[in-house]
């Protein structure tokens, strides 16, 4: 794992999302939440980490920045938003092992699935702000509440294969997510089944 940089978490509770073997949202893996290959038996990609939050729970800027974008009914992401920001000194190898190089060390963080937004594009956010809620909109399993929260190289990284070339693993970057829960969920079931 690498040293975690000097950005805050986009939620104060930073837990993956699990929600059961055989849900409508095609997971049906403990790992579907996760970055990666990690859906429909690995030959999908998810281009972020899904954290549990009950709906209306507050999110945060991760750093400084510009908002670059706000979406009020995007099909996949619903209410989102994407902050634009610069990376200090301490993240070139946060770029390496994203392949990435130090470019201008300008990234982008994704906030999708939101029930409300408390900004705008164009507006300054500070890291630590309050910019918006979580919620279960766009194509977010009604069941399941969660942030999708990315971290891209470029504002607008493609989807498929292609789209994770331009993504970030959020986990190698936020220590603090816990995965406790689906591990002890997927124990309680498989000691049921």
């Amino acid at each position: 794992m690498l040293p975690t940089p000097s950005l805050g978490n986009p939620l104060q509770k930073m837990e993956i999302r699990f929600d059961g073997l055989q849900n409508a949202g095609g997971l049906r893996t403990v790992n579907g939440a996760r970055f990666g290959m990690t859906r429909n038996g690995g030959s999908r990609p998810h281009q972020g980490v899904d954290l549990y939050a009950a709906p209306g729970t507050p999110v945060f800027a991760v750093a400084d920045g510009v908002v670059e974008l706000v979406r009020h009914a995007d099909p996949n992401y619903g209410r989102d938003i994407l902050i634009r920001f610069r990376l200090g000194i301490g993240w070139q190898r946060v770029l390496r092992a994203a392949g990435s190089g130090d470019a201008d060390r300008v990234l982008f963080a994704e906030y999708a699935h939101l029930s409300s937004l408390l900004v705008k594009t164009g507006d300054n956010v500070r890291r630590g702000q309050m910019i918006g809620a979580t919620g279960t909109s766009g194509n977010a399993d009604q069941r399941y509440p969660h942030l999708h929260f990315e971290l891209r190289k470029v504002a607008s990284p493609g989807v498929g294969h292609a789209g994770m070339l331009n993504r970030i693993n959020p986990e190698l970057v936020f220590q603090s997510i816990d995965f406790s829960k689906p591990v002890e969920a997927m124990d309680r079931w498989s000691r049921t089944a």
